[in-house]
């Protein structure tokens, strides 16, 4: 077996490209999203303005992941991944071309598809022609380059915003996607020998649904997607527009998944369920610790605990890549990503309206309590159900207590 480890993984020419292309597109992507989020949050002058430009991928979302994903497993993995960077830089181009404030959520929702669509596609791609061994630290490379490219994007779409304008923060998302698309161009994967038939749709779900490991867990991640973008949503009225630590508070939460998931990133230990379900516990503990905070200041601070705590889904990313069906790898990721955009839309509006009425510590508050409720349920499955506690006890991770 291969030698786990960044720097092993790092050695493989497709490991390498997928994540350069990844570091590439994702930061101009958070560029584009944090100039959108401000933009609409000003026009509007709520919470649920910024939540909008989130909420509104929620139906494309779905229709990609779930309506689109039995096509997704079908095409060459690195043509696919190539166009949809293309397709992106001619999106992200609308609101520069086009005047008005419909055009911003228009394009925040395609946006949403392709990165639906990407994400399913390179999952196929990690499955197919990537070794097991490097794949857990090439998901952590991923997540923390998606959180990293969030803290850099926001940070600096925002400043462009204020003091330059939305367009050049978009023009430089667009360009960013073009070399993306260059990347993974020369990716070369192999072709599989068989491809099957295209599936019906929702056939990613009744694969989830039949595994009892991949089961609990895609449902206590689609729940944590609930509050994922909590931290993000509130910003804005945490931090008023003339306020310096805005864009901080803004990029707080993706900077404490960034270190995190690099320091989770190395270790076996976060294929446990029993490790899993007691960083899912401290993340709502986190929450209810996030209602006392009172100042601009504080609410950074927590935020980049709670980014912190929602770093534990990357056990259940790698749990998947190991036990779905890597020939169906697309249909199911692009399931559970399309799951993740509804939870995320749903729970950023909702508790968005909560932080308008009742103000942000009842948001936070009513956030934590809905996490802890799920850690409890997730304990008492585990502690009925023979493959996750088989999980916690696994041979090969015998001797592994650390990174």
């Amino acid at each position: 077996m291969p030698a786990s480890g960044y720097r092993s993984a790092l050695r493989s020419p497709t490991v390498r490209r997928l994540w350069i292309a990844a570091v590439t597109s994702t930061v101009g992507d958070y560029v584009g999203l944090g100039a959108l989020l401000f933009l609409a949050a000003d026009r509007t002058g709520v919470a649920v303005g910024a939540a909008g430009v989130l909420a509104v991928g929620v139906i494309p979302s779905l229709l990609t992941g779930v309506v689109a994903g039995p096509w997704l497993d079908r095409f060459n993995r690195t043509r696919t991944l190539s166009a949809l960077q293309l397709i992106g830089a001619a999106v992200i181009c609308l609101p520069v071309v086009i005047e008005g404030s419909v055009v911003v959520f228009v394009t925040a929702g395609l946006l949403a598809c392709v990165r639906i669509a990407t994400v399913a596609v390179r999952s196929g791609a990690m499955a197919e022609g990537i070794d097991d061994a490097h794949r857990g630290p090439l998901v952590a490379l991923l997540s923390s380059t998606d959180q990293g490219s969030q803290v850099a994007g926001y940070l600096t779409g925002g400043a462009l915003y204020v003091l330059v304008g939305a367009e050049s923060a978009l023009l430089l998302d667009a360009a960013s996607f073009v070399v993306a698309a260059v990347i993974l161009a020369r990716l070369g994967l192999p072709e599989p020998e068989h491809r099957e038939e295209r599936r019906p749709v929702g056939a990613g779900i009744a694969d989830i649904r039949r595994d009892p490991v991949l089961r609990p867990l895609a449902a206590l991640v689609l729940v944590t997607g609930l509050v994922a973008s909590l931290p993000e949503v509130l910003a804005p009225t945490v931090a008023g527009p003339d306020d310096p630590l805005r864009p901080v508070v803004l990029a707080a939460a993706p900077a404490g998944q960034v270190i995190a998931m690099t320091l989770l990133g190395r270790t076996r230990q976060m294929r446990r369920p029993r490790i899993q379900l007691l960083h899912l516990t401290l993340l709502g503990v986190i929450l209810l610790l996030a209602a006392l905070a009172g100042t601009p200041a504080a609410v950074a601070v927590v935020n980049l605990l709670i980014g912190a705590g929602t770093a534990w889904i990357i056990g259940p990313q790698i749990t998947f890549l190991h036990r779905a069906p890597s020939l169906r790898m697309g249909q199911i990721t692009g399931t559970m990503v399309a799951g993740l955009a509804v939870a995320e839309g749903v729970g950023s509006l909702s508790l968005a309206a909560l932080a308008d009425v009742a103000g942000t510590p009842t948001a936070y508050a009513a956030g934590g309590g809905v996490i802890l409720l799920a850690a409890l349920v997730g304990w008492t499955v585990r502690s009925r159900t023979a493959e996750l506690i088989a999980l916690d006890h696994p041979p090969d991770l015998a001797g592994d207590h650390g990174i």
